[in-house]
């Protein structure tokens, strides 16, 4: 009995996660995600540029105001039949972040998560402030997403096959992971991710050397704009914010733990019998508390007041905080150990794979 009430609410939330994703859509300009700036400031006119003169967009590209790559411009500009309206644009994006829901979904069903547990999961991305306001508002995350959520597909039927895996599905995966890194410029990490594992998890050569070749290939457009703007940007066009600068790595550090508690929480609520909740709270309140304690440390000897001075890039947690007034950012830090403990269940649980993944993240972003 009990188990059929967990899945009828799990049905519910999938339908009201569906329903309010759709519904907010015509409430956008209340959404809290910054997208909706860049969307009027420069974004849509961007892909316009892209439309009059690509050469010109491409060679000053730095003028654009934007420093991810520009291969979200390039696809809506000639790929997007609806890129000439503000309206059908918007109206088009929205619906490439609801595949983006559906396409993670079929992937956690190749998990061996079950449907409705795939579903109710994945279903949690489209109640996600961040990433709805920007599906909502069109600028290059929500394609970004789209393109890496199709590489997990692919990355999670390869690791399924091993060395049965099909040449097309390994082509695939190289495609969509560099086309998510041409959109974003943070998803770098995933291409990273997949070369590491398959050496790691011993790939026969053939499979590797497919893979390389690949990427070598699809690596051509960026040496071609690395030699247009003589750097990784068009930098004599634009400033980088500086918290992108690899100097600002340990300062990072808090801030991805505090995202990886924010999207991983509802999960380990959701699948609370999977994960054993009861078991995971006692098994690691040590991490938690060394966490804890050492961010209390760093913050009363004065080393995490950049924090209250962050603009962008904090999170909602950070916000929120900065909102009630919690001047000595406690709610922040306790999240964040949280997810410091959510990063160690990880790490223990496979070592090899889980920090190659997570090593590249906690260095690029």
């Amino acid at each position: 009995m009990l188990e059929k009430r967990k899945k009828n609410l799990k049905y519910i939330l999938v339908f009201l996660s569906i329903f309010s994703y759709f519904l907010l859509f015509y409430f956008k300009d209340y959404s809290i995600a910054g997208a909706q700036v860049d969307f009027k400031s420069f974004y849509f006119n961007n892909i316009q540029f892209f439309k009059e003169d690509f050469y010109n967009s491409i060679v000053n590209y730095g003028l654009l105001g934007d420093a991810n790559y520009p291969l979200d411009y390039i696809f809506h500009a000639f790929l997007n039949p609806f890129s000439f309206d503000k309206d059908l644009y918007l109206l088009s994006t929205l619906f490439i972040g609801f595949f983006v829901f559906i396409i993670f979904a079929i992937s956690l069903e190749k998990i061996n998560f079950s449907k409705i547990d795939s579903y109710s999961i994945g279903s949690l991305i489209l109640l996600l402030p961040w990433f709805s306001g920007r599906a909502y508002w069109g600028t290059s995350a929500v394609l970004g997403i789209f393109f890496l959520t199709i590489s997990f597909y692919f990355f999670i039927k390869i690791k399924n096959s091993h060395n049965d895996a099909k040449t097309i599905d390994l082509i695939l995966l190289c495609i969509f992971s560099s086309a998510a890194l041409y959109t974003r410029n943070s998803f770098v990490f995933f291409p990273i991710f997949i070369i590491f594992f398959l050496f790691l998890n011993q790939f026969n050569f053939k499979k590797i050397f497919l893979v390389l070749i690949n990427y070598f290939i699809l690596a051509i457009p960026g040496l071609l704009l690395i030699f247009i703007w003589g750097g990784f940007y068009d930098s004599k066009n634009m400033d980088i914010y500086e918290m992108h600068n690899f100097r600002n790595i340990l300062k990072n550090f808090p801030i991805i733990l505090n995202y990886i508690f924010f999207y991983l929480w509802p999960i380990f609520l959701l699948e609370e019998k999977r994960f054993n909740l009861k078991k995971f709270l006692i098994k690691h309140q040590f991490s938690f508390l060394i966490s804890i304690i050492t961010l209390l440390i760093l913050s009363l000897l004065g080393h995490m007041n950049y924090l209250s001075d962050m603009v962008y890039g904090g999170g909602v947690i950070l916000e929120f905080g900065s909102y009630i007034g919690d001047k000595l950012n406690l709610i922040f830090l306790i999240t964040s150990s949280i997810g410091f403990s959510f990063l160690y269940y990880f790490l223990k649980q496979n070592f090899k794979n889980n920090i190659i993944l997570f090593l590249p993240i906690f260095l690029i972003f």
